[in-house]
Order: C-alpha cells, then sequence, then structure tokens
C-alpha cells in the first residue's frame, strides 16, 4: 500500500495545516502548466494523497488500513517475559552497577536503489547481524557437563534481524542514515546505511 505521509513529505502525525501546505508546494512543483514537462503522474499521486489525508473520516480509515498492512515483527522476544517493570530496572541498575553501559556494536551497510525509488521514496528490507544470548543454554556455554553445541561454548549466537528501512522521497546518491537496534537478549548495535542510486 502506498504511504501518502512520505508522499507528501510528512509524518503521520502532521496536522491538517501542514497537510495543506505540503499538498500546494507539490501541486506547485508538479503541475503540468506550471512545471513545463510532463510530470501528470507525480501531480496525480500528490493530488490523491491529498484527498484522502484532508477528510478526517477517510484519515482514519487510510490509517487503520497502512496500520494493518505494516507487517508484524518479532523483536527476539526472549524466552521468558518478565511481567514487572519495577523488576527490570533493578536488574538494568545491577547490570550497571557490576558491568558498566553496554557497548554498542557498530554496522555498516551499503543500500542500492533505482532512481524511480530515489525520487519516489521506497521501503527496503534489511536483514541485521546481531549477537544475544544463547536461548539453549541461556548465555552459560555449557549444558550439564558439556559444552553447549549451539554456541559453541561462548554463550553466544548470530541471529539475523529483518527490519524495514524506509527510504525518503527525493533521497540522493551518498546520503548517509543512522539508526540504532535494541532487541532484547542483544547487544545494543548502530547501523549506518549509505545510499547508492543505481
Amino acid at each position: 500500500m502506498r504511504d501518502y505521509y512520505d508522499v507528501l513529505g510528512l509524518t503521520a502525525d502532521a496536522g491538517a495545516d501542514e497537510i495543506r501546505r505540503a499538498y500546494r508546494q507539490l501541486s506547485r512543483r508538479y503541475h503540468p502548466d506550471i512545471s513545463g514537462d510532463d510530470r501528470s503522474a507525480a501531480y496525480r499521486e500528490v493530488a490523491r494523497a491529498y484527498e484522502v489525508l484532508r477528510e478526517a473520516d477517510r484519515r482514519r480509515s487510510y490509517d487503520a488500513a497502512l496500520r494493518d498492512s505494516a507487517p508484524r515483527v518479532d523483536w527476539l522476544s526472549d524466552e521468558i517475559a518478565i511481567d514487572f517493570p519495577s523488576v527490570s530496572s533493578v536488574l538494568d541498575g545491577m547490570r550497571h552497577s557490576f558491568f558498566g553501559d553496554m557497548p554498542y556494536a557498530s554496522l555498516s551497510a551499503d543500500v542500492e536503489v533505482t532512481p524511480d525509488e530515489a525520487f519516489w521514496g521506497a521501503v527496503v528490507p534489511l536483514s541485521v547481524p546481531l549477537r544475544g544470548t544463547c536461548a539453549t543454554c541461556g548465555g552459560r556455554g555449557e549444558m550439564w557437563e558439556e559444552w553447549c553445541a549451539a554456541c559453541a561454548g561462548t554463550g553466544e549466537v548470530t541471529s539475523e534481524h529483518p527490519l524495514r528501512l524506509r527510504v525518503p522521497a527525493g533521497v540522493r546518491e551518498g546520503a548517509r542514515f543512522r539508526f540504532s537496534v535494541m532487541p532484547t537478549g542483544c547487544a545494543p548495535t548502530v547501523v549506518e546505511v549509505r545510499i547508492s542510486v543505481r
């Protein structure tokens, strides 16, 4: 489903005035009579986005459909869930006292997009390799009197963490994005992505 907020260059919490202002700017840029070239497809998409987002009822329906179409991602949930937030903060405090701040791992990736995707924006699937606690041995590295086969005795395993990177419309060659991934049971990881337009 096409993200009309992305078409207008807005976030989902944009107000009516912001939507109207973005529509007016983009329609002046893409209207065939004003721009002088054939950008009618872009103009029609901007007009359609504004048509849907300007009316409160249509916008609510669209937002619900957009939420339903988003993929569900399990962020590497742990085997045991702690139901008490106070216990979680105590454990985090103890971990900080003993070990200090958790070091951030750092990864980088090059993402290629087509010129059309760079112009219109795109959602690119990524798979980020993360180091986390071995679920088989609970991070001990051993099972009874033997080394844990799943982690080879290290207590850590690498797992692929799927996510979707939203590339904004109008992105240019060499643009860089930085974000952090912090799923439960894994070390915080900073990911830097460089965009290539091909």
